[in-house]
């Protein structure tokens, strides 16, 4: 059976993103930080547009520290780089498990959004 999502996959997309990696974290700190001002000034006064502005900050915040993990998870496989077949083989199951993870978070934060915004 041939899988369309596989650790060698990630690994393509994370290598060719690579550089990506710590601009995103700093934008995933900095958009913590907007939020946590944000929610602070929404306790002293309420506009709408205020609230679903910080909501949104918060799941992109959320979004980029995802895709930046996925880059420093799949920059390099181990298995690719190990000689001795047992310890190729434990590092493959992890890389494949990280894959499965990474398959269901990766959309994660931004569906939570379109949820939030359908349901509220």
């Amino acid at each position: 059976m041939k899988y369309r999502l596989t650790p060698e996959l990630f690994n393509n997309i994370a290598i060719s993103f690579s550089s990506y990696r710590w601009f995103l974290m700093a934008w995933s700190g900095f958009s913590f930080v907007l939020f946590l001002i944000l929610s602070q000034q929404i306790e002293q006064s309420t506009p709408i547009v205020l609230v679903w502005f910080a909501i949104f900050i918060l799941f992109a915040a959320l979004q980029t520290l995802v895709v930046a993990s996925f880059i420093f998870f799949f920059q390099t496989l181990q298995s690719n780089r190990e000689e001795n077949k047992p310890w190729r083989k434990f590092y493959s199951t992890i890389e494949w498990c990280e894959a499965i993870i990474f398959t269901v978070i990766l959309p994660l934060p931004m569906m939570l959004f379109v949820y939030a915004l359908i349901i509220i």
